[in-house]
């Protein structure tokens, strides 16, 4: 696992960085904007608290938590081949809304 830090020995690609790690004891896919160079700080660090929320499951931001699927959602989900979206809850003043609404 790369905890967070992208493929190793690769770029992104089209503008994402894909990430494999764990997140209450199952391993995760997790694909995210790379953060540009060019971009705001303010942006910069939205971005950045995200990632780690992502990768985490914990939000650095504001300390919301990843809901996970229970056992039985994410059988369900392997046996059919899909992809389980998750979401985390943040307060409405985490930096890592970017002054948007709710993710």
């Amino acid at each position: 696992m790369n905890n967070g830090h992208g493929p190793s020995g690769r770029g992104p690609i089209n503008g994402n960085d894909i990430t494999i790690t764990a997140i209450a004891g199952q391993r995760v896919l997790v694909i995210q904007p790379v953060i540009p160079d060019a971009a705001p700080e303010e942006l910069k660090n939205g971005l950045a608290i995200r990632r780690t929320a992502n990768t985490t499951g914990i939000c650095p931001g504001c300390g919301a938590r990843m809901a996970m699927p229970n056992r039985a959602e994410r059988r369900v989900a392997r046996r059919a081949g899909k992809i389980i979206a998750v979401v985390i809850a943040h307060d409405d003043d985490c930096p890592a809304l970017l002054g948007g609404g709710r993710l």
